[in-house]
């Protein structure tokens, strides 16, 4: 900036006001600030960001945290759909997007707080007392979605989808089908993952409500061995916490010769695009994806802006999608 200064014979502050729009009370003749910018132009001026961001303690740039990323296309496409909604709402804003796919949890407020983002969508925030603490000490604004509220007396923004209604929706859709031994799977390592939590405490809920006995597995990530246990306990349907549970399931369960819908039936919880590439097509639980990041991330700005947040907790609705991995039980007179 000086060396644009002294080739164009004016102050540092006048270069300033013509670059970067600073100085309210400096005033530059329109003459003088077409010559200002022919000069940068010949010398190949270009601002220093992180410079610039020093001195206003403004880096334009949030962080979007996953717990347990394990990509963003191959295959189930939550995150593809969620980053989707964020982006539609923050590169009109002009703000960039950091995808953290791990912080230090033993020093979570110091790896928060280096300076590099200015608020943070955490997806999944865990509902222990340690991660509720951060909330109330985090240096920046923090959105957390795919969480019911866990702290009322937090300004902390919780964006979730209504899955007590989603379950709801899957146990009565398979109730209805005649399915009365139904399972709800997890992975092991998603047990305390607050949606999975959240689904399976209204699993539970929804078949016990209509006299069943609700039947709950974790397994791990590759469900190896997972089909001859399922005909084992005698399931006849399986309720997956995720379309992504679902995939995997509907694929070890072709590899073990097992019909889909017509020995178990599936049903999966996301409903993506994904769902429509199984085999058979996955019924599975939508929640409206796109719109809750898309909330979330008008939410973060706004407190970043300093400006509060119009609701602490928004739950959004969710429906049921229909597909081929569900059908009739060919035996229900049995549970009758």
């Amino acid at each position: 900036m000086r060396d644009v200064a002294e080739a164009a014979n004016v102050s540092t502050a006048a270069v300033s006001k013509v670059l970067h729009g600073s100085g309210t009370s400096i005033r530059v003749s329109a003459e003088r600030a077409a010559h200002i910018r022919d000069v940068a132009a010949r010398l190949n001026y270009r601002a220093n960001v992180l410079a610039r961001n020093l001195r206003t303690s403004r880096t334009h740039t949030i962080g979007v945290f996953f717990e347990n990323l394990k990509g963003l296309t191959d295959g189930p496409l939550y995150t593809a759909n969620l980053l989707d909604g964020v982006a539609s709402v923050l590169f009109k804003r002009h703000y960039r997007l950091t995808v953290l796919a791990e912080i230090d949890h033993s020093n979570a407020i110091g790896s928060l707080s280096d300076g590099q983002l200015e608020g943070v969508i955490w997806c999944k925030f865990a509902r222990d007392e340690e991660t509720i603490d951060l909330l109330r000490n985090t240096p920046i604004p923090i959105v957390a979605l795919n969480a019911a509220q866990a702290d009322p007396n937090s300004d902390t923004v919780y964006v979730n989808c209504d899955n007590k209604l989603g379950m709801e929706l899957a146990v009565a859709h398979l109730w209805d089908l005649g399915h009365r031994r139904i399972v709800f799977l997890c992975e092991s390592v998603e047990r305390n993952t607050p949606d999975c939590v959240s689904r399976r405490e209204s699993f539970d809920e929804a078949v016990r409500r209509r006299g069943g006995e609700p039947i709950f597995v974790e397994w791990p990530w590759f469900f190896d061995g997972l089909s001859h246990h399922l005909l084992e306990i005698g399931c006849t349907a399986v309720a997956c916490w995720s379309e992504s549970s679902a995939g995997r399931l509907l694929k070890v369960l072709q590899q073990s010769g097992i019909d889909v819908p017509g020995v178990i039936s599936v049903v999966g919880f996301d409903s993506t695009l994904y769902c429509e590439t199984t085999t058979p097509r996955l019924t599975a639980v939508r929640q409206p994806i796109r719109e809750m990041a898309a909330y979330a991330t008008e939410a973060l700005l706004d407190l970043i802006s300093g400006d509060k947040p119009r609701k602490c907790s928004s739950i959004f609705p969710c429906t049921l999608d229909v597909r081929g991995s569900t059908a009739i039980y060919l035996n229900a007179e049995e549970n009758s």
